[in-house]
């Protein structure tokens, strides 16, 4: 009797564990995309004759100097490459959370 409310709590943190893994998996693949429209960006900049381009900002265009541009994405690349390291390592951390709660679960339902 004392293994159900043992069992039902393994059950909550497992389906917690799960959700949150799926939502930094989630957030992993938006960083990705960031990061390669990033790089992209940069790359098709890099082959612009002029010095000046036109960057959007909501629904309005500024000019700016096509350095300054390649600048900020650069910046916003190791951004988001700060941002996916401490996302892997959180995914890490709940891919091995999911494991040891399976097992646990495993176990307390053998035992019963």
């Amino acid at each position: 009797m004392s293994a159900t409310p043992f069992i039902q709590e393994l059950t909550a943190n497992l389906r917690a564990s799960k959700a949150q893994l799926q939502s930094v998996e989630q957030q992993l693949g938006l960083l990705e995309r960031q990061e390669k429209l990033a790089k992209l960006t940069t790359q098709e900049l890099a082959t612009y004759p002029t010095d000046k381009v036109w960057r959007s900002c909501g629904k309005a265009f500024i000019l700016q100097e096509k350095s300054k541009y390649i600048d900020d994405l650069k910046h916003d690349q190791s951004v988001v490459q700060e941002q996916t390291k401490t996302l892997k390592i959180k995914k890490n951390y709940l891919e091995t959370t999911v494991e040891k709660t399976v097992d646990n679960l495993k176990a307390a339902i053998e035992s019963k």
